[in-house]
Order: structure tokens, then C-alpha cells, then sequence
């Protein structure tokens, strides 16, 4: 189980999260809607960097990864040199890894030797949810996991994020795409600080563009 309980974070006098608590089981997909600025990718940062913590005292606890907005990739790498970046794990047993599944069906494999800079934006997206799983994380944090990729790229990220809840492991994504909500089983709004539930909002009838400017 994933939980949180009175999370707070300012920069300087400006309060950005203000005691949100927030709990998920296995198999749970969650996600956070905003607008920009609200404290989505904080959110994530901060819980990252909790169970990161958390983790490194007590082998008990959940390991969490995070991929970022930005995918954290170095131009002039290939993929799997990328992956290397970021994990203890050798070359040979990073194409062992991407040779089975669940990171199999990612295909990275296709591109393995292509350099980050010749890669389409759902390639990128692939390697940088890859680095994530490498490290087989019970939870994984998710910030606008769709931007800016085409429609196929788009259900390639959302099969994967299926694959990881349907076997018994925790999505939390911040995002303002439609599909992503319609993915996930719980939808919480951040704005002045709190999380409320957004799921009982559109069972009135609004949509997440109403829930926005409300």
C-alpha cells in the first residue's frame, strides 16, 4: 500500500502543497489534475524523494520511480547507455532485462543503438519509463506522461502504464490529458494547496476542463 499523510511544501512564503494525505492499494492508478503551477510536479517530486528515504532504511517499504515531464535523456547516447546512466545494472543485463517482460513489449530493442537525438518524442518516452523499471518499482510517478507524442505513442505509454497495475503495482500521474484520466480509477484536483476528488465532480455532469476553471 502507497500513503501519504499531511504533506506540506512552500518556496519561501508561497505555500505550494498544503497537508495532503493520499492513499492507494496494489493495482490502484491515480491521478492528479491541475493547472500549471498548481504543484503537480512537486507533488511528485516530494513524494519521490520521501519513499526514496524511507526505503533506504527499511528495505520493507515501497520503491518508487519517477520519470519526469522532461525526459532525463543525454543527446549523443543510445538508449541502452542511457538506461546505463541510471542504474547498477551491467549492459548485458540491461538487454537481458529489455529482452523479457514487461520491458520487452516496450520494443526499445528496435532502436537500442539509436542515438537519444535521432529518436521520436514516443521513443524517448519508452527509454525513460524503461530507466524507471529497470529497478522493478512497486510505484510508479508519472508527470504528463503524454505530452507532446503522437496518438500511437500515446497508447504505447498507456499499455504500458496497464501492464504495470495489472500486476498488482501503483500509478500516480499528474497530467491534463482526457485519456489519462479515463485510465486511471481515482482523479484528485490540486489547487490552493489540497487534493479533492474530481472523480464525484464528473459523475455531476462536469467535465475536466469545467473542473479546471471552477
Amino acid at each position: 500500500m502507497f500513503e501519504i499523510n499531511n504533506l506540506s511544501k512552500s518556496y519561501g512564503d508561497k505555500p505550494v502543497l498544503d497537508n495532503i494525505s493520499l492513499k492507494a492499494y496494489p493495482g490502484d492508478s491515480i491521478g492528479v489534475l491541475g493547472v500549471n503551477g498548481s504543484g503537480k510536479s512537486t507533488l511528485l517530486s516530494c513524494i519521490a524523494k520521501i519513499y526514496a528515504g524511507l526505503s533506504k532504511q527499511d528495505s520493507s517499504y515501497a520503491r518508487v520511480a519517477y520519470v519526469p515531464q522532461e525526459n532525463p535523456l543525454f543527446d549523443e547516447l543510445n538508449a541502452v547507455d542511457n538506461m546505463k546512466m541510471w542504474t547498477k545494472l551491467s549492459r548485458a543485463q540491461i538487454l537481458e532485462a529489455l529482452s523479457k517482460p514487461p520491458l520487452s513489449d516496450m520494443g526499445i530493442l528496435d532502436f537500442a543503438n539509436k542515438p537519444v537525438r535521432k529518436m521520436s518524442g514516443g521513443m524517448k518516452k519508452r527509454v525513460s519509463i524503461a530507466i524507471a523499471l529497470l529497478d522493478k518499482p512497486d510505484i510508479l510517478l508519472l508527470d504528463e506522461p503524454l505530452a507532446a507524442l503522437d496518438l500511437p505513442a500515446k497508447e504505447d505509454v498507456l499499455h504500458i502504464m496497464k501492464q504495470f497495475t495489472d500486476n498488482r503495482h501503483i500509478i500516480i500521474v499528474a497530467s491534463h490529458d482526457k485519456e489519462i484520466f479515463d485510465f486511471c480509477n481515482a482523479v484528485y484536483l490540486l489547487k490552493d494547496g489540497t487534493l479533492t476528488d474530481a472523480k464525484s465532480v464528473l459523475e455531476r455532469g462536469l467535465s475536466y476542463t469545467d473542473i479546471l476553471r471552477s
